[in-house]
């Protein structure tokens, strides 16, 4: 079946999900195996690369579907359709129910607020890294960058445009993410907590640290998830129809 303009709505808004630990989209990544809409109501099924994926990554990634969803204003319900995974079961009822990580599974010792932090942080780190990259390569010292504010490098970003422009919105979105400040003399490049830093070579060295362990941990999802396709099946992204 054709994808339907309402399907195409969906899948648009759950596309701009982000795998928590990855900090890649669902559509990059390949999870999306179905949208459905009747009427008002929204039928998502998803597939991850393996059975065994953590429950609570999932369960991050899937809530944020949900509100992704409903954020629409049309959809009256939104039903999650995890398949082939070992909490699957679990995971639909506490998604779908509005349900707490914890009461889901009562063996958690805590929420996910915590968890999400621990993401986003490095996510964070991530996009500095790629943002303080790009600026290097249009010519800015290190020197310039330990000490420049929010204004100024946003002001140049939005002047230049393409690529910069594209990262200085991922790294303001994530900052804002963790609750640092956004004021004209903010530092641009600075630790989880705003702290300035004083060796930026140091400071990229960690944070390609974290990179490193990312892009890893994305191509094996990528590895895998083609290697399921090849079982049978194929993502609602990349075929651009329903998958049987």
């Amino acid at each position: 079946m054709p994808v339907s303009p309402r399907q195409q709505e969906v899948l648009a808004a759950i596309s701009a999900v982000r795998d928590p630990e990855i900090d890649e989209t669902v559509a990059a990544l390949d999870f999306i195996m179905a949208v459905d809409v009747e009427d008002d109501a929204v039928t998502v099924t998803v597939r991850l690369p393996t059975f065994w994926c953590p429950a609570n990554f999932v369960f991050l990634m899937a809530q944020d579907m949900r509100a992704a969803v409903m954020a629409l204003g049309w959809p009256a319900s939104f039903r999650m359709q995890l398949v082939e995974h070992f909490a699957a079961d679990e995971i639909n009822r506490g998604v779908n129910g509005g349900l707490p990580f914890e009461e889901v599974f009562p063996q958690a010792r805590s929420g996910l607020d915590e968890l999400r932090r621990s993401f986003d942080e490095k996510a964070f780190l991530m996009r500095q890294g790629t943002l303080v990259r790009l600026l290097r390569r249009a010519g800015l010292e290190d020197a310039y960058l330990l000490g420049v504010g929010i204004a100024e490098v946003g002001g140049l970003c939005r002047q230049t445009g393409g690529e910069l422009a594209e990262a200085w919105q991922a790294y303001l979105a994530k900052r804002q993410k963790i609750g640092l400040g956004d004021g004209e003399s903010d530092l641009v490049v600075s630790d989880i907590r705003g702290r300035p830093v004083d060796d930026l070579p140091a400071h990229l060295r960690e944070i390609r640290g974290v990179s490193t362990n990312a892009h890893a941990n994305g191509e094996m999802c990528r590895m895998l998830v083609a290697a399921r396709r090849e079982g049978g099946g194929c993502s609602l992204v990349q075929s651009g129809r329903q998958a049987p």
